[in-house]
């Protein structure tokens, strides 16, 4: 059986990305439905954009039949598609996502971030709860395996006890992205809920805000650079930064152990451990060793997996259920009202 997927939103994470030669693949919504091991299990069978032309592109480079599909929102029917997904533009989750909710669609993944607003996200968990739908939304990281690999090691106290967190991501700041001005919506919500997903994945909720820091240009609605010391359960404290006015991309998630050291980093990862040192007697120092390999180390292929097995009814749990994306947004709006 083929499920049947509506598309909201034709951008770069819905499709444009796959063309980029130096990217892993999938990497894309429509990679994984369309040129995938999983595809056999999908059907596109309805795609919109408030765009037209990139209706059009996306049948022509996907190579799909516009007879087949359906691209006119005001001809869907009520239980015409057995899952959606919402990657349109920040601003537009909450009512493309209760739109489909509308059709009875029971099933939907959400591009970061789940909604702008505060008032939204209650709006959406209230209807997902009344209609008995299973929503997703693609922090990726959360079903990478060599993530989710250091997130039990370190429940596991296999590196010993966790003390100190940097995370980081960091962008130029020139185009930050209005995703809400209310709360300070440019990089810390836009890109910043990445790590503060992650975050949240390796320890729950937050215990406390300590410290944060704006930077916002007077040529720009949002900001530009968002700084915050978050502290955890246990005693763990996390520096996180968000924009940062770099000239490149980092996503960074530094984890300093009582013993160990594990930098997860979209440039490549690196672990150390605690040794006796070779050049201070009666010292140790970090020496490098090797991460484990995964041969099935896509995490896009490991969520729509996921997705599946709802589909099929053998789901047991949602990596990142609502519940999860609504401690995230919390923590973004304590920060952002926090802001100095």
């Amino acid at each position: 059986m083929k499920y049947k997927v509506l598309i909201l939103g034709l951008g770069r994470i819905a499709s444009l990305l796959e063309k980029d030669t130096l990217r892993y693949h999938p990497c894309t919504h429509a990679g994984v439905l369309l040129n995938s091991s999983l595809s056999k299990n999908f059907q596109i069978k309805g795609i919109f954009d408030i765009d037209q032309t990139r209706i059009m592109e996306f049948l022509s480079f996907w190579k799909l039949n516009k007879n087949n599909i359906l691209t006119d929102l005001e001809k869907i029917q009520m239980g015409q598609f057995d899952l959606c997904i919402v990657a349109s533009t920040s601003s537009s989750h909450f009512l493309n996502t209760k739109f489909a909710i509308q059709l009875g669609i029971k099933h939907i993944l959400i591009e970061k971030p789940i909604c702008t607003k505060e008032a939204d996200l209650k709006k959406l968990i209230t209807l997902a709860n009344k209609n008995k739908v299973k929503i997703w939304v693609n922090h990726e990281r959360r079903y990478h395996p060599l993530y989710q690999y250091v997130r039990n090691m370190l429940h596991g106290n296999a590196w010993g006890t966790v003390k100190t967190i940097h995370a980081s991501v960091l962008t130029s700041g020139i185009s930050p992205g209005l995703a809400f001005e209310e709360t300070g919506g440019g990089p810390l919500l836009h890109d910043g809920t990445h790590a503060i997903d992650y975050l949240d994945f390796l320890f729950g909720k937050r215990k406390k805000v300590h410290f944060t820091k704006f930077h916002t240009p007077k040529t720009q609605k949002t900001e530009s650079r968002a700084l915050a010391v978050i502290e955890y359960p246990q005693d763990i404290f996390a520096f996180l930064e968000a924009g940062g006015e770099r000239r490149y991309f980092q996503f960074e998630v530094d984890i300093q152990t009582s013993e160990n050291r594990i930098i997860l980093n979209n440039d490549g990862h690196k672990f150390y451990r605690s040794e006796e040192s070779t050049l201070y007697k009666g010292f140790r120092s970090l020496k490098p060793v090797e991460l484990p390999q995964f041969k099935n180390s896509n995490p896009w292929i490991e969520l729509y997996k996921e997705i599946l097995n709802h589909l099929q009814g053998k789901g047991k749990e949602i990596l990142g259920d609502l519940s999860a994306n609504q401690r995230i947004f919390d923590l973004i709006k304590e920060i952002s009202v926090q802001k100095s």
